[in-house]
């Protein structure tokens, strides 16, 4: 019984050391809330938000405090136009649009508690994205915009190898000229391989 609490004991050390070690590397994947707002487009009145996912892989590079964190995800994000009402009474036409794209965030965090086994952070930084929105026809003869700049804030809480962040996400340019910049609530989970 000794010898396995002092293995136990090994083990967790050995967690806790690679957690804080300078570079980190990992995977994450989750979910977000995802809206596109209309701008002076004739056959679609209004949006709502849809559900889509994110996985992906990121690195962490710690410097005490502070850390840099780039990361390659792909994203799939859905938001639903809502169409003008035909008749009184008849239901609103609407139309799924779904945006896949790559992502390039690069986010810059600060650690603002740093307990043993757990830190909690608070992380800002740009987004590369490249992808397109399809069944973007379906609202008409819309030029798009493939590649898009967005921005991030957000909090995170790291246990041992596991990570969880909530952040939001506004695009800094529309998608199209008739789309306005889309926003986005995220929630991913991940884990620290390195």
């Amino acid at each position: 019984m000794k010898k396995l609490a002092l293995i136990l004991c090994v083990c967790l050390c050995g967690f806790a050391a690679m957690a804080d070690s300078p570079l980190n590397i990992g995977i994450h994947g989750g979910t977000s809330s995802n809206r596109i707002n209309f701008k002076d487009l004739t056959s679609a009145i209004g949006s709502r938000a849809g559900q889509g996912y994110m996985i992906g892989a990121f690195m962490r590079i710690n410097l005490g405090a502070l850390y840099l964190e780039p990361a390659l995800n792909f994203s799939h994000k859905k938001s639903i136009a809502e169409g003008i009402q035909p008749n009184a009474g008849e239901e609103r036409p609407t139309i799924t649009l779904k945006n896949n794209t790559f992502n390039i965030p690069v986010m810059v965090g600060l650690q603002l508690l740093d307990l043993s086994i757990a830190k909690l952070r608070v992380f800002v930084g740009p987004q590369y994205s490249v992808g397109k929105l399809k069944n973007l026809k379906e609202l008409g003869n819309i030029d798009q915009n493939k590649s898009n700049w967005s921005g991030k804030v957000g909090v995170g809480l790291d246990i041992w190898k596991l990570t969880f962040d909530i952040d939001y996400e506004k695009g800094f340019n529309k998608i199209a000229h008739e789309l306005k910049a889309p926003r986005s609530f995220n929630f991913t989970l991940g884990l620290k391989i390195i």
